[in-house]
């Protein structure tokens, strides 16, 4: 079994955006000679989040405007003394920062409409995204 760690950059271009990260992930699998295993996928940003879901556009905007009325932008949260960003944070615990994804043949294991989706909610900015392979 072997243990591989690498990192990614994903740019979002407004302050709620969906980045599909899948073909990224897929290419350092390829560069690394992925085989089967697991991949952790983590985030170190406590105002973004990782999914996986379908990258259709209106489910993309449903997902965003669901979590604007959920973490409301607008309210005035106590955090926003400190930085005009809780809505972010409070996203970012709601969804969750890593996502745990079987890999197969050196490809993710994902159903045919998933997708790995960095969810941004407090851009635009550059996001990183870690990644541990576990496998063989």
């Amino acid at each position: 079994m072997r243990v591989v760690q690498g990192m990614l950059e994903a740019r979002s271009r407004s302050r709620f955006d969906i980045v599909d990260v899948t073909g990224e992930v897929e290419k350092w699998l390829a560069q690394i000679k992925a085989g089967n295993g697991v991949l952790v996928v983590y985030t170190p940003h406590t105002t973004a989040a990782l999914a996986i879901n379908e990258r259709e556009e209106g489910l993309l905007d449903d997902i965003v405007e669901l979590l604007k009325e959920l973490t409301k932008p607008e309210r005035r949260w106590k955090h926003n003394l400190v930085d005009d960003n809780a809505h972010a944070h409070l996203g970012n615990v709601i969804v969750g920062g890593d996502k745990v994804i079987p890999v197969s043949d050196g490809r993710l294991a994902l159903g045919t409409w998933q997708r790995l989706l960095l969810l941004e909610l407090d851009g635009p900015r550059v996001r990183r995204i870690n990644l541990v392979y576990v496998g063989e």
